[in-house]
């Protein structure tokens, strides 16, 4: 009598939010897939590899399937079950090379809403079809939420998180001033206004932070972003950011170089200093008066400086005097 072949079976779930309603997809993809393989007499449970609230477009940002693929190159896999083509993956080039891949390892992957084992060789060529149409449908839903979000703009009500210094309030995402770290913000200005060094700063902003509990620690860098950014003055502008989807399909982050179109909103939540001084910061900073260990200046940059030290002092005056009453 042939001895019956046992397969060492797992699955791959994957829902891309963390929402309550796909909590329960997600619950509900785990359970089903653990009991239909237990109950499988042909099958012996290996494991369920499950990546929650993650995107499908890049597999390098989805540690459960990274970790399935590789138990699938030590051997300890024989079959992935999953529900669709769109769960486990909408970037058809990694779609495809990730099947090839398992294929060349002697794993199937079974993809039950379109009946494909990717063992066989019309197997593979449905996969790629479908493959392709996930992609094209990943691309519509991502220009669907950039027009929702571009409509957004147009209304004053950004999507992204309140920037430091603030807080998001409510469905329309108002900005609220966040108080202690708003203090923060204005003594960087200060402090920037009084010609002080971009190391002085971070570490006045780093005691400050230990003061409140909350530990964060400062450098040049996130200084120089907090004083560039036009959000202390009350003023939003959209995409300063932006991804871009190369030749190879994959998604990247760059600076937006008119790769999008920006939208400034302005006064769109309480400003935490005047534009004297971000103006007169922003000179400071173009012309690099705050590094480190300079000793000599142009008679324009003395000028700039004592400008804005006159600017500066008013300001911190002028709030320690509001914060008084």
């Amino acid at each position: 009598m042939k001895e019956r072949k046992i397969f060492r079976t797992c699955a791959y779930c994957r829902v891309s939010s963390n929402t309550d309603i796909q909590d329960g997809s997600f619950e509900t993809q785990c359970e089903y897939y653990e009991k239909l393989i237990k109950n499988n007499p042909e099958m012996e449970f290996v494991d369920i590899y499950g990546d929650h609230g993650k995107s499908g477009r890049e597999m390098k940002n989805r540690p459960e399937l990274n970790r399935m693929v590789k138990d699938c190159e030590d051997g300890k896999i024989d079959v992935v079950l999953t529900k669709s083509i769109s769960r486990f993956a909408r970037n058809m080039q990694e779609c495809v090379a990730t099947v090839r891949h398992l294929k060349d390892l002697g794993v199937a992957v079974r993809f039950e809403k379109e009946s494909i084992d990717t063992l066989t060789m019309n197997g593979e060529l449905i996969l790629g079809i479908l493959a392709a149409i996930a992609q094209e449908e990943s691309k519509a839903i991502s220009q669907n939420l950039c027009w929702s979000r571009k409509k957004h703009l147009e209304r004053g009500e950004p999507w992204e998180k309140a920037r430091y210094g603030y807080i998001s309030v409510g469905k329309e995402h108002r900005w609220e001033v966040l108080e202690y770290q708003a203090r923060i913000v204005q003594k960087a200005f200060y402090m920037a206004g009084m010609c002080h060094t971009y190391k002085e700063i971070a570490d006045e902003m780093t005691r400050m932070e230990k003061e409140t509990g909350k530990g964060r620690v400062w450098h040049k860098a996130s200084v120089v972003n907090l004083l560039r950014s036009e959000v202390y003055i009350g003023n939003y502008l959209s995409n300063k950011q932006c991804s871009i989807i190369d030749r190879h399909g994959n998604i990247k982050r760059c600076k937006n170089k008119g790769h999008v179109d920006q939208i400034l909103i302005e006064e769109h939540h309480p400003p935490l200093v005047s534009k004297n001084l971000y103006d007169i910061v922003q000179e400071l900073l173009d012309n690099s008066s705050l590094g480190e260990r300079r000793v000599k200046f142009s008679y324009t940059e003395l000028k700039i400086m004592k400008k804005a030290k006159v600017i500066a002092a008013k300001e911190a005056e002028l709030k320690g005097a509001m914060n008084e009453k």
